[in-house]
């Protein structure tokens, strides 16, 4: 069983000024990956992601998610590209679809979401390839597009998405899937024989709600909350459906199946739940904010699980 990559999430809601200090932090920390939610209406993914990497020189750093039908993807290529060259092999971009009621918010839905995405993510990596591209699509429409400084080392291209239909665009038209707050170690392995079936990508990557304590009925009901919100925004159902939540989620989050899907408990409960996912084949495991005192649970993921995990 190979260790995961580790990575922690700057939170949406955190003012942008926090980066600076809070990625040098996460990188002498020893965590792998530094990602961005791109969530209305919070910092720009680009921008955030442009300042980590001028503020660090190892830590791998992840876009995500960037709604596929909120920019232009040639010039979001360029702007990708960009900081790929001046950061070679440092930049991860994952595309989503973007939450509905934040699409209809800004105008941006799309009546065909899969197709948009697809080809949002088969553009970009052609672009970032260095292909001149032209594609007349239902959402991408390009006519003999190329950048003018395509990256040496192109950025690995994941998508955002948890049903049937998306995994098979996952699986053929990218390098993975980025599974929300609610996967289960099943739920990984579903993930990679989705994929597999598709003939593509194999990776999965995964956020997780975190919260650590000394006691551990306490870290429950800290993350518990935070993960039913979650749950009732009815977007994952799927993944619900698979922890024993019921297809609606409408099921008991029991203890149990709390801590199949979230970083919650003692340290020694967290590294149990890591391992859980390192074995059913979860390539990068990102912790994100679950209780009160986030930045205290990332210290103690860092300092005490990390050791308990091989790292």
């Amino acid at each position: 069983m190979m260790t995961p990559r580790l990575g922690v999430r700057f939170e949406p809601g955190w003012a942008p000024e926090r980066l600076p200090d809070f990625a040098r932090w996460a990188e002498d920390a020893g965590f792998d990956e530094l990602w961005f939610s791109e969530d209305l209406p919070w910092a720009g993914g680009i921008a955030m992601a442009a300042t980590a990497l001028a503020v660090t020189t190892r830590i791998q750093v992840g876009i995500g998610l960037l709604p596929a039908v909120t920019r232009n993807v040639a010039t979001a290529a360029m702007e990708i590209a960009a900081l790929a060259r001046i950061s070679p092999g440092r930049l991860s971009i994952a595309l989503g679809h973007g939450i509905p009621s934040w699409m209809d918010q800004i105008g941006a839905s799309v009546p065909r979401r899969f197709a948009a995405l697809e080809e949002t993510a088969v553009a970009l990596r052609r672009l970032l390839d260095g292909e001149t591209v032209t594609m007349n699509g239902t959402h991408v429409n390009l006519d003999g597009v190329t950048l003018g400084f395509p990256p040496e080392h192109v950025p690995q291209i994941f998508l955002g998405t948890t049903g049937p239909t998306g995994l098979k665009i996952t699986g053929r038209s990218s390098d993975g899937v980025l599974l929300p707050e609610l996967a289960t170690p099943d739920a990984i392995r579903w993930a990679h024989r989705e994929m597999a079936a598709a003939g593509g990508a194999s990776e999965v990557l995964l956020l997780t709600v975190t919260s650590i304590g000394d006691d551990r009925a306490g870290a429950l009901d800290r993350v518990r909350a935070k993960v039913q919100e979650l749950i009732d925004l009815r977007v994952y159902d799927n993944l619900t459906g698979i922890a024993g939540l019921g297809a609606d989620g409408s099921g008991t989050l029991a203890d149990e199946i709390l801590q199949s899907l979230a970083v919650a408990g003692t340290v020694e409960d967290a590294a149990r739940t890591v391992t859980q996912w390192a074995e059913a084949g979860a390539d990068c495991i990102v912790i994100v904010a679950g209780d009160d005192d986030p930045e205290e649970s990332y210290r103690r993921f860092a300092t005490e699980v990390f050791p308990l995990i091989g790292r």
